[in-house]
């Protein structure tokens, strides 16, 4: 013993103690701890964290849905709405938590939903196919769209309010584009995979068979490829004003790059490598200037201008999905797997 510790060696061994906890604490895999020592300081519950970023808490828990299935946040960000498997669409005043207002489809489980600029038009997609139009305001029965021949799975309105996007999952999938005031589809085109839509409503991303990500200009229908090698395990979003992309895409098998874009252009901005081992993000959202990942290890949140990881939401550990913020970005929302809606706010 007196000879361990004359050589020194203890002191080597005691390095490894901090090491084997970590070890023990991620799950026994040491592709988990490194990631872990190097962004340690990102973590919120890291006492040294200095991003602004963990200044997200939570806000509100809205409490009611059977099987949540979609969500969307008002532009003056005090409602949202929210859409679930057992038909009704509910609206909820966020700064009290209270429930306003629930509305009962005929048929068909509520599979996507948005909310107009004019706070009151709510346009819903269905497994019965169908389109619904509703006035969240009154009584009467929703304008219906038909045309789909799968159950539409999203749905968006344009930022004035007249042209309304929505998809399917049929045989034939097919985006369509409708003129709100008519119920006339005024485009259609097929796809493989959906990826996001522009905030104007004006620039649909979606993916080819040939893993290509294309953007799809639906004023001049004209379309650009942005990325090649793009597989439907990726992830690409449009930010708010409607000008940069971001996309999450699997490098290697223990590997993720989060890249930043100029949308008309597909000039590379900024690129940054993450261990998909310890992160894998499944989700993800973009604001004005962040990008928001649900992981395993809980939201993480980039910087929209050089795809650096500026913190990891690790005090609210809850896997989220169909993440949404709100236009001033100061509210996330996301569904957990239990079907609450959580909302985080920031200062």
């Amino acid at each position: 013993m007196m000879k361990i510790l004359k050589s020194g060696n203890w002191k080597r061994k005691a390095l490894w103690i901090p090491v084997a906890v970590t070890v023990i604490l991620l799950g026994n895999d040491p592709w988990e701890v490194f990631p872990f020592v190097q962004y340690r300081r990102m973590y919120c519950s890291h006492d040294a964290v200095e991003s602004p970023y963990c200044n997200f808490s939570l806000f509100r828990t809205l409490e009611g849905n059977s099987r949540a299935s979609a969500i969307a946040i008002g532009a003056d960000g005090q409602t949202l709405v929210s859409g679930d498997r057992d038909k009704t669409i509910k609206v909820w005043e966020l700064q009290t938590g209270k429930l306003k207002k629930t509305l009962r489809s005929d048929s068909g489980a509520i599979n996507a939903l948005a909310i107009a600029p004019d706070g009151k038009t709510v346009v819903t997609g269905s497994g019965d196919r169908l389109v619904r139009i509703w006035d969240i305001t009154s009584d009467r029965p929703p304008h219906i769209f038909r045309g789909h021949s799968g159950n539409v799975t999203h749905v968006d309105i344009s930022s004035d309010g007249k042209t309304i996007i929505s998809l399917d999952d049929g045989i034939d999938r097919e985006i369509k584009v409708w003129d709100i005031a008519t119920g006339k589809q005024k485009a259609t085109l097929p796809y493989s995979h959906f990826d996001d839509i522009s905030p104007d409503s004006k620039t649909v991303l979606f993916t080819l068979p040939s893993s290509k990500l294309m953007a799809w200009d639906v004023t001049t229908n004209q379309q650009q490829v942005l990325q090649n090698f793009f597989s439907p395990s990726d992830i690409a979003r449009i930010s708010l004003d409607g000008q940069t992309l971001v996309s999450i895409k699997k490098t290697g098998k223990i590997s993720f790059d989060v890249q930043v874009s100029d949308l008309k252009t597909g000039k590379i901005k900024a690129k940054q490598s993450f261990s998909r081992q310890i992160f894998r993000p499944f989700d993800m959202t973009v604001s004005s200037n962040f990008i928001i990942g649900s992981t395993p290890k809980g939201l993480m949140v980039w910087n929209l201008q050089t795809a650096e990881l500026e913190a990891v939401l690790d005090r609210e550990p809850e896997q989220m999905s169909r993440l949404v913020v709100s236009p001033d970005g100061k509210l996330l929302a996301g569904i957990t797997r239990d079907s609450r809606i959580k909302v985080l706010q920031r200062p």
